[in-house]
């Protein structure tokens, strides 16, 4: 993932554990705006994947797919002018929005955030609250960072939000998916449903014995 709080090389607790938790909001999503149902959560060994077995989806075409996944993961700023967009998309866009700057380090090089911005963004983000209905109030962290430049932050986040998912992956059915046992051959680790993912521990679950034995 492009914003993450640690920054190892390959894969570890702290980042898997934020890829689970990005996962979780996006079944939400697919289940609670979309009405989708068939939905099955699997651990590739390096990541997550999402399939989405509903029988409409399978059968639309990759164009549809992509506005799908652009709801989703929330990659496009809302305004406005756009009338065509759900009443609950602003909320999951700001929900996404604070979760991205929440796990920034500054140490990121995001296009359309400069270094300046990136420290303001860090050094103001405990500005950030909740109302009484959990909506994220964003007035005093735009008002601190300035309103032209909280614009350029939305623009570069909603880029960002897009690359948080596999997009090639996600729109052609055509992809050969990571088969459940088999493994992924840059960490060694198992290819596994996730059956409970607030019990998963890839650690845990998607080590093989070989591995342990050599650990």
């Amino acid at each position: 993932m492009p914003i993450r709080s640690c920054n190892c090389d390959n894969v570890c607790e702290i980042c898997l554990g934020e890829a689970l938790e990005l996962a979780r909001i996006y079944i939400d999503t697919l289940k609670g705006d979309l009405g989708l149902k068939n939905i099955h959560l699997v651990y590739s060994g390096r990541g997550y994947h999402i399939r989405v077995l509903d029988q409409f989806i399978m059968e639309e075409e990759a164009e549809l797919r992509g506005e799908v996944l652009k709801y989703v993961v929330g990659a496009g700023v809302p305004t406005k002018e756009r009338r065509d967009i759900p009443l609950g998309y602003t909320n999951l866009f700001n929900n996404n929005l604070v979760r991205n700057i929440c796990h920034i380090t500054g140490k990121e090089k995001i296009e359309g955030i400069n270094p300046k911005l990136l420290k303001d963004i860090i050094k103001n983000r405990n500005q950030i609250e909740k109302d009484k209905n959990g909506n994220y109030q964003l007035g005093i962290f735009r008002s601190k960072i300035g309103p032209r430049r909280y614009e350029n932050l939305l623009d570069a986040m909603a880029r960002i939000n897009l690359s948080m998912a596999d997009g090639k992956v996600t729109i052609d059915l055509k992809r050969i998916l990571r088969l459940p046992s088999s493994l992924h051959s840059k960490v060694s680790m198992r290819c596994v449903e996730v059956k409970n993912s607030n019990t998963f521990d890839p650690f845990k679950h998607a080590i093989p014995k070989f591995v342990q034995e050599r650990i």
